[in-house]
């Protein structure tokens, strides 16, 4: 089964994260992993997935003009409902805690939902990482901003990575059950 983890990364921070739920979903038998980003993806490459996640940086809680393009290439795939009954997910990150990260992942629902798939929540639980860092609207991560150019970048917190892991893992779980 393929899954594919598709990234609208500005900076390098949401493809660092993306690694994570790729990571996750590479656990999970008869899988193969596709991590790229939206730019480079080809929509028609899309109709054999089992499971699709994509995730996308924030710009004032909303997805970035990346993914905002290539969820704009989606338009054949929804005229010939070549997503319908695709497995989905979403991720998104920020750079502050309030920078809208549930907006971008609620946002990124959307499209999958006029496509006809099926949206995996990102529930589990409740331990102290979950209630801290979790959401139900997909995996997401809050990366401050490098101080300088000459800075390295900054990553997403562990507890951060293994919630995006664990979900990555759910979504291909959930397409391995649906596919059989």
């Amino acid at each position: 089964m393929k899954v594919y983890v598709l990234h609208a990364s500005m900076n390098g921070h949401t493809k660092d994260f993306a690694t994570a739920l790729a990571d996750g979903a590479k656990q999970v038998e008869n899988t193969e992993v596709f991590l790229q980003a939206v730019e480079e993806t080809d929509p028609d490459d899309l109709k054999d997935a089992g499971a699709i996640m994509w995730g996308s940086s924030g710009y004032f809680g909303e997805p970035n003009l990346k993914m905002a393009t290539f969820l704009s290439k989606l338009g054949q795939l929804w005229f010939t409902g070549g997503l319908q009954g695709k497995v989905g997910g979403v991720f998104g990150t920020t750079s502050t805690q309030h920078g809208g990260v549930e907006n971008i992942c609620r946002a990124l629902q959307t499209p999958m939902q006029h496509h006809g798939m099926i949206f995996v929540s990102n529930t589990g639980p409740l331990d102290e990482n979950r209630i801290k860092y979790g959401t139900p609207y997909g995996a997401t991560a809050v990366i401050p901003v490098e101080s300088s150019q000459d800075s390295p970048m900054n990553k997403a917190s562990d507890p951060e990575m293994q919630l995006g892991k664990d979900y990555g893992k759910r979504v291909a779980e959930a397409a391995l059950k649906l596919s059989k």
